[in-house]
């Protein structure tokens, strides 16, 4: 893409306009604004495998989004021996955390990681790119994800994390998102999302198959159970534990 391309020969183009218009595209490639805009509450279920410490741990895993700001995702996993269970909600300002049902007190690294994972799940979703004028985009150099060419948003702002997300250059669909993490020994580690089989699902494009990488190393990959859709979910979803 060239930024003639890009905006329809209109001229001069900051690369901020340049980052817009690729978020544009790609929501269109995932459906479109109206499509987009009734997934505004969803739960979504994965299974799949964690690497823990070395060892490969199977896991179900289901999140339920509210936008702007309630999220909960518990993920239970089962390495033969023991079960275990982690909640994570935010609710507003407000972050909640129990393994096997007891109250894990947060430090700043954990508390961050959390909000991280909201901040990525609403910009997966793009029409708050466009709506949320907190936002900041800008464009990336294109890279190869699988092999095909991809290019990039930076998404920054109102205190928020660096965010990169990359979508398939021919067909506009989100392919990869990575962004820093502190790993509570000081030192910032970089976590990339790669997502692929991407399927219509209630009017919208959404990927079914995930992996992640922490410092270029696999922690985890995972396939769609379940997706559903809500006009609303009950506030009790996101209260605390």
């Amino acid at each position: 893409w060239t930024v003639t391309l890009m905006l329809g020969g209109a001229g001069l183009a900051t690369a901020q306009d340049v980052a817009h218009a690729i978020v544009e595209r790609a929501i269109k490639a995932h459906g479109g604004a109206e499509a987009l805009a009734r997934i505004r509450a969803d739960k979504v279920k994965f299974k799949g495998n964690l690497v823990l410490r070395g060892h490969t741990v199977p896991f179900v895993a289901e999140t339920t989004m509210q936008l702007p700001a309630q999220y909960k995702h518990v993920i239970e996993t089962n390495d033969g021996v023991s079960k275990t269970t982690i909640v994570h909600i935010i609710n507003g300002d407000k972050v909640y955390v129990t393994i096997n049902s007891q109250p894990l007190k947060l430090d700043a690294a954990a508390l961050s990681e959390i909000r991280t994972g909201l901040e990525v799940q609403r910009a997966q979703r793009l029409l708050p790119l466009r709506e949320d004028k907190s936002y900041q985009l800008a464009v990336l150099d294109e890279i190869k994800v699988n092999d095909r060419s991809a290019v990039g948003v930076q998404v920054t702002g109102r205190g928020r994390k660096e965010l990169r997300l990359y979508f398939d250059k021919e067909i506009g669909l989100l392919v990869r998102a990575e962004f820093k993490l502190d790993d509570g020994k000081g030192k910032q580690v970089r976590q990339h999302y790669f997502f692929g089989d991407f399927k219509d699902i209630a009017g919208c494009k959404r990927f079914t198959k995930v992996k992640a990488y922490r410092d270029g190393k696999e922690i985890m990959e995972a396939e769609l159970l379940d997706a559903k859709t809500f006009e609303k979910i009950d506030e009790t979803e996101f209260a605390k534990p």
